[in-house]
Order: structure tokens, then sequence, then C-alpha cells
């Protein structure tokens, strides 16, 4: 194909219209109906990336979406930062240049206008009006108002009001809102209830319309070198070098990204596993030094105040035993064995949930709840919950402290049984057999269901780190739905909620999934996720945190970031850990190449540094085993390189010209799961306001299934003891999350203590006699609290406490509070108490729910606050208001 020109800020670079360097080659990577990669290019309809050597790639890539903003803004209101104006996803709709003088009234939505619009152009001022009476006459009427959603603001409380919606600067994070004033309202006059705000739509940013090529000036010998054949290959690798060269803080440890300064746990974690270990290992040892505190793993800021419902802090276990591996460094070894040991220890007191053998808290990396959780789920919810991909990584660092303890000399501590224990009860309690894979996780309180949502890293982990069997492994990887552009976080979406993890593909865990694919021997998975991969790097001149999984495109994110550090590691990854198949052990390197047919004419790696040697690599021809190695020129019977040589060596692979896999993939479009059901509910009869008339609808009493419902009604059976209903949504081959569980208590089955009856009440954080409701706990006030009741009935029963946690917001920062119950003098569990909005002392929810055997007659329950186990992240703030701790008969 021939190119007259194209321009990158301002140069042209292909002026001759003989110029063939966009020409399609017969060396084809991977291709399907929306694009195709060979050996030099990518080609995506009009866009073109080539690479013209290994250190120069030239894209035209423009995002489509640039030039094509509506003119109508759909919008919402926006309470103490909560998605709370509206409850039947309803909004306002407003056509730019005609509703400058509207005033908006709080909870009167509009229908999207019916009237042609046009195309909104850049830097356009708009005011948006709402007149906040209703909401002030509540305050002064009632001391609170209540949202359209049914949601109570209490006036002492009430942050602002803040607007959220659909074009730039807008966003529709809500829970981030509360840290971006500029979209925030204010009154136009003093004592106005009319307030406003000022924006400049759809701004000129650094990301518009500019095609990023990518060029460097020489390759960084510091670094191995590598020679595929495939000069695409080639400098996306050499691209993937500069990107990680790029994130190295002053202090010597790796940032998350071009976009994200700070130093993540769980981003340098899964990094040093793919990449950093072996190509930095200094640099990736202090990250790892960085994120401990108090010799624990830190648990960076995140949903409710971060660990513990965030619990996949246990990654940087994998991160640390690789390191150890790969350099044999034995004072990080007893170090990083203390860490892993001591921070499990206090996850076995905190997250370890003994009725399932697994562990509660978040899914990993998927932090932000709307992206991959039913929108009713809360902070304490997401902890209650049991998630795939954190119980992998918890079974796979009790197989690290194993190996570690072995290496130390140390009696393991029933460390590798423990791992076991976790691995069958996730195969057991959250396989899929009808789909042939995992459910993303259990969730619903103390009768969960699995959601059939898929978490497609822990899926490829589940298979790296030997969770699934043989025959499983090869199911998912063949079964699970991917998409044109890629593998995507989560599947199916979730409608109406912005790209980020949902509808999205993340590099980093196309890379995993790469690998996974590989270990089963699947060539059209491999395929597909190399080309996945390579073209979003090729056309995008970096490889991006993410891209739109319906539309390929890096812009309409959420959120996004050029050099992305885990993405860079993972396209790494693809040349050591896949091609080279570079399996790091204590006794050396062990190769497992997995190299597909398009280098069949061979791949070279050239200084690469390990321990105190230096080695090249030689690849000879392709396929799924090898054929032999030698290393010097000796052949070799157990594929490893010995940890113990010194000096300069060459390894040379020759595969067997033969992948044999007849393994197919499920390529799908972008499929959206059906909505979860909203009720409402009159007593025992329950109606579902978003019914579908496509679907069907499962209604679970306790967790179990109990009936199939094809209408909007259904009436709930008399319960004797706590009943707990949800309701799933499923069209055609998808199931989408449950409805919030409705519960059903006996009047005569549920006991309240207030606690202001056993501890001085009061509290600085509410005025006034309010504050007598509570008793105010946190690392030095109140830390025991014992509780003598008297029951009727022995047996057992659920606990949970009413509280309220003011010092930090919903989504964010490190200040969940954590006690511990006590029955009788026996310890029971964890009783966690996430922030529930920033300054909110007045907004009270429940804690977890934990089990308790009471004795008829007189018991003492007892909350206390215990060193180390309750240590939050932040240290010092732990504070929670205590109203009421309830009973109810099981």
């Amino acid at each position: 194909m021939n190119i007259k020109g194209l321009f990158l800020s301002g140069i042209v670079f292909c002026l001759l219209s003989s110029c063939d360097i966009f020409k399609q080659s017969d060396d084809i990577i991977y291709e399907n109906s929306s694009y195709n990669v060979t050996r030099e290019s990518v080609i995506q309809g009009d866009y073109r990336a080539v690479a013209v050597s290994d250190t120069e790639i030239r894209t035209n890539y423009v995002s489509p979406t640039e030039n094509d903003i509506s003119s109508v803004v759909e919008f919402r209101l926006s309470f103490n930062s909560k998605d709370n104006e509206f409850y039947n996803r309803k909004s306002h709709y407003a056509i730019i240049g005609e509703s400058d003088s509207v005033i908006y009234h709080v909870g009167e939505s509009q229908d999207y206008p019916t009237t042609e619009n046009t195309k909104l152009a850049k830097n356009v001022k708009w005011v948006v009006r709402i007149d906040m009476a209703p909401v002030f006459e509540g305050f002064s009427k009632k001391g609170f108002y209540v949202t359209p959603s049914n949601d109570t603001i209490n006036s002492a409380d009430f942050k602002g009001v803040w607007i959220a919606g659909s074009v730039e600067p807008l966003t529709w994070d809500f829970d981030n809102l509360y840290a971006k004033d500029q979209l925030k309202f204010k009154p136009e006059s003093k004592n106005s209830k009319i307030y406003s705000v000022e924006l400049t739509l759809n701004p000129t940013t650094d990301n518009d319309a500019v095609s990023k090529s990518w060029k460097i000036d020489k390759i960084d010998k510091n670094y191995p070198q590598v020679n595929s054949g495939a000069v695409l290959v080639d400098a996306l690798y050499n691209m993937a070098i500069e990107n990680l060269k790029s994130n190295i803080r002053p202090d010597s440890t790796f940032r998350a990204g071009a976009g994200w300064d700070g130093v993540w746990t769980r981003d340098v974690s899964y990094s040093t596993y793919l990449a950093l270990a072996y190509l930095n290992p200094d640099f990736a040892k202090n990250s790892l030094f960085k994120k401990v505190k108090n010799d624990r793993i830190i648990q960076d800021t995140g949903t409710g105040g971060s660990w513990p419902i965030s619990s996949d802090r246990i990654v940087w276990a994998t991160a640390a035993w690789e390191i150890y591996a790969f350099t044999g460094d034995r004072v990080w070894l007893q170090y990083s064995y203390n860490v892993i040991k001591n921070s499990i220890a206090d996850d076995e007191k905190v997250v370890y949930d003994s009725n399932y053998n697994l562990m509660h808290g978040e899914q990993s990396y998927l932090d932000w709840r709307e992206q991959s959780y039913p929108k009713w789920m809360q902070p304490k919810d997401i902890y209650e919950s049991m998630t795939l991909g954190t119980n992998i990584l918890f079974s796979h660092g009790y197989l690290i402290l194993a190996k570690m303890s072995k290496e130390l000399g140390i009696v393991d501590s029933n460390y590798e049984q423990k791992a076991n224990q976790l691995k069958q009860a996730i195969n057991e309690k959250m396989w899929l057999n009808n789909e042939g894979y995992y459910g993303g996780y259990l969730y619903g309180g103390v009768y969960p269901l699995l959601s059939s949502c898929i978490d497609n890293l822990g899926q490829s982990l589940s298979i790296i780190f030997d969770i699934a069997s043989e025959g499983n492994a090869k199911s998912i990887i063949s079964n699970t739905p991917i998409t044109h552009f890629g593998t995507t976080s989560i599947y199916p979406m979730i409608k109406d909620i912005k790209p980020y993890h949902n509808d999205a593909v993340w590099p980093f865990v196309q890379s995993f999934w790469n690998l996974a694919a590989a270990k089963v021997k699947n060539k059209s998975a491999v395929n597909h996720g190399l080309g996945a991969m390579y073209r979003a790097a090729a056309l995008f001149g970096t490889h991006k945190e993410l891209f739109v999984a319906s539309t390929g495109d890096y812009k309409g994110t959420a959120i996004n970031s050029d050099k992305m550090l885990w993405s860079a590691a993972g396209n790494v990854a693809m040349i050591f850990r896949m091609f080279a198949g570079m399996n790091f052990e204590t006794r050396g390197i062990v190769f497992k190449p997995f190299v597909p047919e398009f280098f069949e004419d061979g791949i070279r790696i050239s200084n690469f540094k390990y321990r105190d040697s230096n080695i090249d690599v030689i690849i000879n021809g392709y396929g799924d085993k090898l054929a032999s190695i030698t290393i010097d020129g000796v052949e070799v019977g157990d594929m490893c390189y010995p940890a113990n040589f010194k000096g300069r060596h060459i390894v040379e692979i020759t595969m067997n010209n033969n992948i044999d896999s007849d393994d197919e993939i499920n390529l799908n479009y972008v499929v959206e799961m059906p909505e979860s059901p909203r009720l409402r509910w009159n007593k025992m009869t329950s109606k579902i306001e978003n019914f579908c008339d496509r679907c069907s609808y499962m209604v679970y009493l306790n967790g179990k299934r109990y009936v199939k419902e094809k209408t909007p009604t259904y009436i709930m059976p008399v319960a004797k003891v706590l009943t707990v209903a949800t309701i799933e949504a499923k069209e055609g081959k998808y199931t989408g999350f449950s409805s919030k569980p409705y519960e059903q208590i006996p009047i005569d089955n549920v006991f309240s203590f207030s606690f202001n009856k056993y501890a001085l009440s009061g509290t600085i954080y509410i005025p006034g006699n309010k504050s007598n409701e509570f008793v105010e706990t946190s690392v030095s006030k109140n830390t025991i609290i014992e509780i003598p009741i008297n029951i009727d009935k022995e047996g057992e029963y659920f606990a949970d406490i009413c509280y309220s946690n003011g010092s930090g917001p919903i989504n964010t920062d490190n200040k969940c509070a954590i006690r511990t119950l006590f029955v009788n003098g026996e310890e029971v569990g964890a009783v966690v108490m996430p922030q529930r909005g920033l300054g909110e002392w007045q907004n009270t929810g429940f804690s977890n729910r934990l089990r308790v055997k009471l004795n008829k007659g007189n018991n003492i329950l007892s909350v206390r606050y215990i060193v180390p186990q309750n240590i939050n992240m932040n240290g010092e703030i732990n504070t929670a208001l205590l109203k009421y701790i309830r009973l109810i008969k099981k």
C-alpha cells in the first residue's frame, strides 16, 4: 500500500508515493476481521504501524472518537461523592448550546433528546445550575435529606454536590469526585439556593489527535538483546525496555507508569514476576523493600480503607521468590521469609474463613467497585466475598513459604498443606462445570453465590500456578470467551459502566493469559494473545495501561497511562518466559520453550546476565517441545542451566518443529450481562423493577436454588429462621449479578445490645446529644468492651456490629477499623468496619457477619483491639463509632 504522506509532530516521515513501509507482508503473526499483525507491521482499517527497524515504529493511529463527541451531555448529580441521585439508571440530558439558562431539579430526569444533534467542539464553556432548596429544607426540618435513590444524607455529614457525566472533564467515577473541586457545585450568592458549576467541555489534552510513533537512538547494551527475525517483535521488546527504564524513580524503585508515580505493591510484584526479577533484580528488590512496614507487606490504599477489604498484598511473596530464585541472595531470602510469614499470620486471623477454607477480600487488581461488582455491594460486602485470583495468590504464597522454609532449614508449619487446602476449596467451590471455567468470586454474605462473571487474571494464574487440573486448564483456555481485540479483564461486561476493568483489555493480564495458553499448548490462543498485545503497542506507540475491548481504542477509558510498568513487563515476558521458556529455580534456569511457527527461522538472545554468568541463547526452529539443548556445545539432559556457572556461555535450543494442538478458542464480541435485578419488597412480596421479558430469573434462598421465575413478582415463603433471598437474571448463555440480598428475620430471633450501656459513650465526631448513641473505639480508647448477655436458646448465631467510620472515603485510603470478637473468652474472628465516607460519622452500616456459638443463659461478648492482627494499614487511625451489636439466630 502506497502512502502519500503521514505527519507526526509536524514532521513528514513518508513523502514519496513509492514509499512502501506500510506494505502488508505475507508473514502473518495473527489476523482476524478487525486487524492483522505481521512480522513488520500492524494494519487496522486505515491505520498502520510499521517497524522501520528494531529501534523505530511509525504509526498513523489517531483515536477515532477524537472528533466524534456528541453535543448531548448525559449527567447526574452526586451527593457526598456517591451515585445516589437516581435509582433506575435515569439521568439528566443537555444539548450544549441550548441549555445554559435551565435550572435542573434533583431527581427530575429527562429523556434522551430525539432531535438531531451536532458534534461538540473543543473547549466549550457550559454552566450547569441546580435548585438545592429541597435539600436544605430537609436539613432544616428533619436534620437530613433523602435523595430520590433513597440515600439518607445527614446534615452534619453533608460535604457537597458534584456533577458526574459523559464528556470530559466529567467522569462517571463517582467515588473520586470528592477530590475534583472543579466539578463541585457552589452557591451563586451568599444565601442562594441555586448552585452552579462552570465547565470547559471536551478540553484539549495531550492525548488529542496526535499519532505517537516511537524511536530510540540506540539499544541499551546493559539489557539483553533480542533478534527474533520479526522486526516488529524486536522493536516492541526494545520499546518495552525503554518504557521500563522510564519508570525508574530517583530512589531506584519502579513507579507504576507514566501516569502513576507511586510504587504499588501489586503492580511492582506482578511486574517483578513477569520481567523485573531477571532484568533489574536490585531495583525490583528496592521496590519490594519500599512496600514493607512493621515487617509486613503493605496493602496499598483501596476500597473501604485498604486491608483487609483488599487482601491481595500476598502477591509480594511471588515477586520475592522470583528474586531469590534468580539471584540466590540468602540475605533477601531470610528477610522476605519473615515478611511473608508475619503478613500471612495476620491474614489467617483476619481474612481466613474456616467455613469455606478460603480467604476473604477483593479481587486482585480489580479494585474499583462498580467495574466488577454489582452496584449494591459495599466495602464490607467486598470483604466478605471470596475471590478466585486472591485465593490463588494465597495458595501460591503458602507454597513459597514452604520452599523458603526448606531453603532455610525451617520446619514449615504445614504451609504446603495449607496451600493444598486452599487449592482444593478453590476447585470445589469456584469451578463452573457447565461453562468449563472458573467463576470470579463467591459473594452475598453468609449464604454466598458464585458469580459467573469471569476474572481472567485469576484464571491465568490458576494455570500458571497449577491450581487448575490439566484438563480444566485446557478447558479454561478453550472455553473462556475472548474478544477480537484481546482477553478482557472480566466477561461478560456490565452495562453503563465506562471502560476500565469493565469492557477492557489490560496488556499485563493478556501476557499472563498468553503464558497460560502456552503452558497448555493452545497455539490459537497464543497467536491471538500475541496479536492483541502487538497490535495495541505498535499502533499506540507505547505500552498502554489498558484499552477498550469493544473498540480496541485507548481513548474512552475512565483512566489510562502510557509506559505502564506491568504492560511493558508483560511484553518482555513473551520473549524470556514464553519463547525461551525460562523458569528460575534454585538449581538454575530450567527451559520449557513454546515457540510459535512464525519464529521458525530462530530467535537469538544475547547478554542475558544470570548470577555470575552471561548467557547467549540460540533457539532453532519452532514448536512446543525441546528436541535438544546444549550448553557450549555439550548436550544437557535435564533442560537446566546450572546456577553455579560463571563466565560467558552459549545455550542452544533446538525445537521439535511441531505444535501438537487442535484446541480452539471461544472468540466472541463484547457482550453485556443482564442487569442485576432491582427489587422493591413489600413485606414478603418483591417486584423486579427492571424486569426483562427476555430473561429468566433464578430465586435462591440461603444460597440454594429455590425456584425459576418468568414474571416480575415473587412471593417469599414464611420463614421460621433467618432466610436470605437473592435473585439472578439469565439471558441466553450469561447470568448477571444477583440482586441485593433480602433478609427475612423472625422478630423473636434477633437481639441487639447497645454499646453505650457497657462503655463510656460520646465522641467529638458527632455534635450534641446524638453523640451519646455511640461508643468511640480507637487504638487508645475503648480497646476492650465487654458485653454480658443472657440468651434463652443455645446454638449458633450470626453476629455483626452497627457502626460508623468517617475516617475516609468509601473507595480509597487506609483507615479501615478492625477489631476481634471473643465469645466467652474464645476468639471468634475479625470484625471489619470499612470507611463509609470522609467525615460521615452519622452514616451507619453493619460490619461483616460472624458465626458464633452461644450458651443458654449467660454469655460474655468482648470486642477487642488486638495487636498485631488488628493493626490496619494506617497504623495510627483505626477508629469506629459503635452503636450496637446484633445477634441473629441461625
